[in-house]
């Protein structure tokens, strides 16, 4: 039977390291782990915690305050027949195309669970390298562009210790710009759907 997990607040230190890379795709914790994830991002659990979202488009292991470096990978949101894809020792690099000297990137708004009832403008690769493990252990490495590739960026930016607004706060991560934070959960509701 899969645990409900919670979420820590902003201030948790476990927010602002880097996890640790995972070296053995055995252990039965992780699995555990993983299993608890899979279950905690279905919505119905989700507003169960009152999270400040209704769906998620990914989550990371730290967000949950588990050490490990893991994320759940579900840009299109997931519930009980959309299922969430486990990455594992995550990483990125920008995806140069024909002719390209500079990534391409763009500036969009980015919410977050872990920084509830907040939104801001954050400059992101528009296509990326991505490399994870799957829970088997294999290794994957794809090119992902535009919506997967700022999931991907940002979730792999919380296992490494980084908030999408945390330049703001005088901490590491991405260039943020235009940070809103809302007075209440209709406020926020209101912006996203306008």
């Amino acid at each position: 039977m899969p645990n409900l997990l919670q979420f820590v607040e902003k201030s948790h230190p476990i927010l602002r390291e880097v996890m640790p890379v995972e070296l053995d795709f055995k252990d039965p914790v992780l699995h555990q782990v993983i299993e608890d994830m899979c279950y905690s991002i279905l919505p119905e659990q989700l507003q169960a915690v009152g999270a400040a979202h209704r769906s998620a488009a990914g989550m990371a292991a730290n967000q949950w305050g588990i050490k490990r470096r893991v994320f759940l990978f579900t840009p299109d949101g997931c519930d009980n027949v959309k299922k969430a894809q486990v990455m594992i020792n995550p990483s990125y690099a920008p995806y140069l195309r024909p002719r390209e000297k500079f990534p391409e990137c763009d500036h969009l708004y980015e919410g977050c669970f872990s920084v509830p009832l907040t939104t801001g403008i954050v400059k992101r690769y528009t296509a990326i390298v991505a490399t994870y493990y799957t829970p088997a252990g294999e290794k994957v490495q794809c090119i992902m562009r535009g919506w997967e590739a700022r999931v991907f960026q940002h979730e792999t930016d919380h296992l490494d210790g980084k908030l999408f607004d945390g330049i703001c706060d005088n901490h590491a991560g991405p260039e943020c710009a235009d940070r809103v934070i809302f007075q209440n959960r209709e406020e926020m509701d209101a912006f996203w759907n306008r």
